[in-house]
């Protein structure tokens, strides 16, 4: 019997989170979750290593890996982990280790040739959706060419080449539940930021692929911009699974737009009053998804205690350019339906956008502030591979295109007008003003439900103040 190890390479939380390190959130890698049951489906001995998880290094990953001697290693990176990967894929050519070592994940879907160009000790990588890429792989008996299966790019001499495009997966529901019995630990050994915790365990899911907006500064190449979707019955499955192996109670769906499906969330959330569910939920959506107060209303029902919505920017001019194709007052009337409904909303903004000014980064504070949030997020705009805006920085302002810096909470796009002492010195600004007043804070001490909660909301503020008195103001 074959057998495969899928990894996720060592990432410190600092590396991830920058100095908001300790109120950062530990994951579990869905999608290998997902790739790992599709392996065992078809007959293949499969062990998932999460080092991010365990807080390990390369040589302790390896180790791992070394013991359960496989056939073939995948390993998973985005932007920000794609230098750890291959650091762990020339540690295992190192060592003498005979097997195939294949990359997958957005990071090298973005960019498949620079990547491998870059990083030799990759065999090769798998693009985009990697379920049926990866069946094919294990069937093959490592001598043919691998110019037969779709979704790779191989070496060729010197030169990286892609085979023909692997489709999308149309039919999800046809893809085997997760396997979350291969993480160590699971569900307790991950966690979720102070700001989206809500009852323990937690869970996440990803339950929906593809999403149809054409925001510059995001990267939709691994599952397109044609949404498809798990149906009903198939999520609820997947909750019922999540309750009645592992206690879970609370989960985050991590799709692009849950919401997106207005038919399919009304059979999910009637399922879950009908059935009497004890589970609350949180999701990422559009303000164009919600339609309607009453919809909200039924969410709420249904569990639904935080809706998370990317704002991005207080000023119009730059959300039409980053093509964000909403207005101000749709923002302000979606995120008002909200709050009346009960649901608690977190907006995602960014500072440094193409076009940003310093009058600019005010109106999105005032903006914040306008909006009746209970939560906010901001992030340094940041060109990731794959994105419109990886392409056009230049043009806009001055671009470090380098992956390792690439997390969001450093500045490696300067708009032109703005400086990076600037953007950081508004940056803190948001924070303070946003989470210094009674109202945020009162709402952070009601939603206290588990001692857990005390210690990670006592743990983000404590980081949070931390790195508003660091250097820059």
């Amino acid at each position: 019997m074959k057998r495969l190890v899928l990894v996720n390479p060592p990432l410190t939380m600092e590396e991830r989170y920058g100095n908001l390190a300790k109120a950062g959130s530990r994951l579990p890698p869905v999608g290998l979750c997902n790739l790992a049951a599709t392996a065992r489906a078809a007959g293949v001995e499969t062990a998932i290593v999460d080092a991010p998880a365990k807080g390990w290094g390369v040589e302790e990953t390896y180790e791992a890996i070394a013991r359960f001697s496989p056939d073939m290693v995948g390993i998973t990176a985005v932007t920000i982990s794609i230098y750890n990967a291959a650091a762990l894929a020339e540690y295992i050519r190192s060592k003498g280790h005979p097997a195939r070592i294949v990359l997958g994940g957005p990071h090298v879907t973005a960019v498949p040739e620079d990547t491998l160009t870059r990083f030799p000790h990759f065999d090769f990588a798998a693009i985009g959706e990697a379920e049926d890429t990866l069946e094919e792989l294990l069937a093959w008996d490592g001598i043919s060419p691998l110019d037969d299966i779709a979704g790779l790019a191989i070496r060729k001499g010197e030169e990286v080449v892609r085979t023909a495009p692997r489709p999308f997966i149309k039919d999800l529901d046809r893809l085997p539940m997760p396997a979350w019995d291969l993480l160590d630990g699971y569900p307790n050994a991950y966690s979720q930021s102070a700001m989206r915790s809500h009852r323990f365990p937690t869970a996440s899911l990803i339950t929906s692929r593809g999403c149809y907006g054409q925001c510059t500064f995001c990267d939709v190449s691994c599952f397109g911009r044609k949404p498809r979707k798990h149906g009903a019955e198939y999520v609820i499955r997947l909750i019922r699974d999540l309750i009645d192996r592992y206690s879970v109670k609370d989960i985050s769906f991590y799709d692009d737009n849950f919401l997106d499906f207005p038919s399919r969330i009304e059979a999910i959330c009637n399922a879950i009053i009908d059935q009497k569910l004890d589970v609350t939920w949180s999701c990422a959506a559009r303000i164009d998804t919600i339609r309607s107060p009453e919809q909200l209303k039924m969410f709420r029902r249904a569990g639904c205690w935080q809706i998370l919505y990317g704002i991005e920017s207080g000023s119009q001019m730059i959300l039409d350019e980053v093509k964000k194709n909403v207005k101000l007052d749709k923002i302000r009337e979606v995120v008002r339906w909200t709050a009346d409904a009960g649901i608690a909303v977190k907006g995602f903004f960014m500072m440094g956008l193409p076009l940003e000014t310093e009058e600019t980064m005010k109106e999105t504070i005032r903006f914040a502030l306008e909006l009746p949030l209970t939560n906010a997020h901001v992030t340094f705009a940041t060109p990731l591979p794959g994105s419109e805006l990886y392409n056009t920085a230049h043009r806009y302002g001055t671009f470090d295109n380098d992956w390792r810096k690439m997390n969001m909470w450093s500045p490696v796009f300067v708009p032109h007008g703005v400086t990076a002492e600037l953007m950081e010195k508004y940056k803190k600004r948001f924070f303070r003003q946003f989470y210094f007043r009674p109202r945020i804070v009162a709402a952070y001490a009601r939603n206290i439900r588990h001692p857990k909660q005390v210690l990670s909301l006592a743990n983000g503020f404590f980081t949070l103040l931390s790195s508003l008195v660091r250097k820059g103001k």
